[in-house]
């Protein structure tokens, strides 16, 4: 038995809890819901769509808008007036509100939460108050469509469009479930490898000894494999995501009011799974070196023995 080996099965067990952590972050309610991949805030989303129905900037397509807009809730020049004036300096608290729409968006791995802001958009150290969480597949967590769907349920019933989004950022926003597809099975992944390092390392308390070489090549198997598979994961939130999180921005979403980020906590997250993982892998890779150097000494100092052995008996035969 040999006691080192708790350094990978330690290394492993941390680095699986932080895996399954990545995966079921957001799944629910006030569980890890800071530790997204992507935030969209949308709290002042719109403002300039509103600003030009309260000046009577309505004509073509805001004329439509505001005819459909009539038979349901009166003038949609003077509701916009009124949202505007009822919002005040506070227009990053009610205005995602007043267009149908949640205040930001949060994906995670397998979930998209929504919500507003507490106490308020703008007050220092707000927090997320998650209203709902979606278990979402790919489709579901388009965020151009959601969003369509969201405000055409609103009291203008408008499109993102009619916001300032243009085709280009409606479609960069689209892509957005192709790098939350790709995490999703690289950590469903990386999690069945670390929890056969886990195996593997506690198997090595009491087979090292008996099954060197078998057992070292198998952990150090398990843990490069899980390592690598961190790896790339990680190398894609931290390149992949935050590349697409800059294209969105250069379609000038800022402009219209729509912010997007990345999840600084969820990089730290996957970051430190893989260095356990690394942990692991340079534990079995010294390991089984010392033991290929052992075997290779014993096989020297063997043919030493053997040697003298044979010398020993023909000096004796040469005697007699």
């Amino acid at each position: 038995m040999k006691f080192t080996v708790a350094i990978p099965l330690v290394a492993s067990i941390v680095s699986f809890v932080l895996t399954i952590l990545a995966l079921l972050a957001g799944s629910h309610k006030g569980f890890m819901e800071d530790y997204h991949v992507v935030m969209v805030n949308t709290s002042t989303l719109g403002q300039n769509f509103l600003a030009n129905l309260a000046d009577g900037s309505s004509s073509g397509l805001f004329s439509s808008i505001e005819a459909s807009a009539t038979a349901v809730i009166g003038s949609v020049e003077s509701e916009a007036a009124s949202i505007l004036n009822d919002i005040g300096n506070d227009v990053a608290d009610k205005l995602s509100k007043e267009l149908g729409i949640e205040q930001f968006y949060s994906f995670h791995v397998l979930d998209l939460c929504q919500g507003d802001y507490a106490p308020n958009a703008t007050a220092s150290g707000a927090w997320l108050n998650i209203s709902s969480v979606l278990t979402t597949g790919a489709a579901s967590m388009d965020m151009s469509d959601l969003l369509n769907k969201q405000l055409s349920l609103g009291p203008f019933n408008v499109s993102l469009s009619d916001l300032g989004f243009t085709q280009k950022l409606e479609q960069k926003l689209s892509k957005l479930p192709t790098v939350f597809e790709a995490l999703a099975a690289l950590y469903i992944v990386s999690t069945i490898f670390t929890g056969l390092s886990i195996l593997g390392a506690a198997a090595g308390f009491f087979l090292i000894p008996q099954k060197g070489r078998k057992v070292l090549v198998a952990n150090l198997g398990l843990a490069l494999t899980a390592a690598l598979v961190l790896f790339i994961g990680s190398l894609l939130y931290t390149v992949g995501a935050t590349e697409m999180v800059k294209k969105i921005r250069e379609e000038n979403a800022d402009d219209i009011g729509l912010e997007v980020t990345v999840g600084s906590k969820f990089q730290g997250l996957t970051w430190a799974a893989f260095a356990l993982m690394v942990v692991a892998t340079g534990y079995w890779t010294w390991e089984l070196i010392a033991a290929i150097r052992a075997r290779r000494r014993n096989q020297r100092t063997r043919g030493k023995v053997e040697k003298h052995s044979m010398d020993s008996s023909w000096d004796r035969r040469n005697y007699r």
